[in-house]
């Protein structure tokens, strides 16, 4: 099987393309930057560039069975500051990656969509894939409209995909001086005796998983046959607060933190635990790392490597 994996140099992208190189996959990378934490596996290819050099992109998408669509330009924190932006720099080249794939003959498309900003306010716990889709952010609209992007491209031309709505992922790799990733912000921020912001009072919640977890239900996505069901929701075994997640980390490093709090950013989802029922049902997959055993791992490689 060949796939192209677009944005396989980030965080997300590298776990997928280094998985899918031990399952044998013929893998090439589409991504703007050339380094990552570690290096690119001798058996994947790069190409360098954006989804806006369309010549680019014909050619990577050329011969290729499956396409990863991982890139995004913006994070739902700073996606309002510039709505426009937003759809230039990611839905309007995901619909011409989407008309070079069609073109192409690409058998599928697995797109990394967001289960934390697509619904917008919940309304029941855990959520599932059919709870109403009210997004209040740029982010969480251009991801929804890419999904319906990929509805209308396989009713009119047949390109067939799977949609992933992922929770939090965390783990190896993940920049610990980013504006998002709470995971690896705390164990780096703790271990260096760092103030640690806390937004609101800490009782906000998630379901944190390990990214290698994501990694496998992406695979899946792309192995499997599937039924009418293309979209699945990707969360972990427990809801975890945040201040209940900074108490994990200070066990892990060893170290109490200095916490400084903050008010409440309104973009902020007071709880975000999903139903994970679906892909468990149709792809088999379930979360296998425990945020126990996932923090131990991110730290031992933030130790290593930074």
């Amino acid at each position: 099987m060949r796939a192209l994996v677009t944005g396989g140099n980030g965080f997300i992208g590298s776990h997928l393309v280094d998985e899918l190189v031990k399952r044998d996959w013929d893998v090439a990378v589409f991504d703007l930057h050339e380094r990552r934490y570690d290096s690119l596996p001798p058996e994947a290819h790069f190409i360098k560039g954006d989804l806006n050099q369309a010549y680019l992109v014909r050619e990577a998408v050329s011969g290729v069975d499956v396409v990863f669509h991982l890139t995004w330009t913006t994070i739902h924190e700073i996606a309002n500051q510039d709505p426009a932006g937003d759809v230039t720099g990611n839905l309007i080249p995901t619909i011409h990656l989407l008309e070079a794939c069609r073109n192409a003959g690409v058998r599928r498309v697995i797109f990394t969509s967001s289960g934390g900003t697509v619904y917008g306010p919940a309304q029941v716990w855990p959520i599932p894939e059919s709870h109403p889709l009210n997004p209040v952010n740029s982010y969480g609209v251009t991801k929804l409209a890419t999904e319906k992007y990929l509805c209308m491209f396989r009713h009119l031309y047949g390109l067939d995909y799977a949609i992933f709505r992922p929770s939090v992922p965390y783990g190896p790799r993940q920049n610990p001086l980013a504006r998002q990733g709470a995971v690896a912000v705390f164990l780096y921020r703790v271990a260096r005796d760092l103030p640690v912001t806390i937004w609101g009072d800490g009782s906000v919640t998630r379901d944190y998983f390990y990214v290698s977890d994501l990694a496998d239900a992406l695979i899946a996505g792309a192995e499997n046959e599937l039924r009418e069901q293309r979209i699945f929701n990707i969360g972990g075994k427990e809801e975890v607060s945040l201040i209940e997640l900074l108490r994990r980390v200070e066990e892990v490093v060893g170290k109490r933190a200095r916490v400084e709090y903050a008010p409440a950013r309104g973009f902020d989802a007071p709880r975000i635990v999903l139903d994970t029922h679906l892909a468990r049902q149709e792809l088999g997959w379930r979360p296998t790392v425990s945020l126990t055993d996932g923090l131990m791992q991110t730290w031992k490689w933030m130790s290593d490597t930074i």
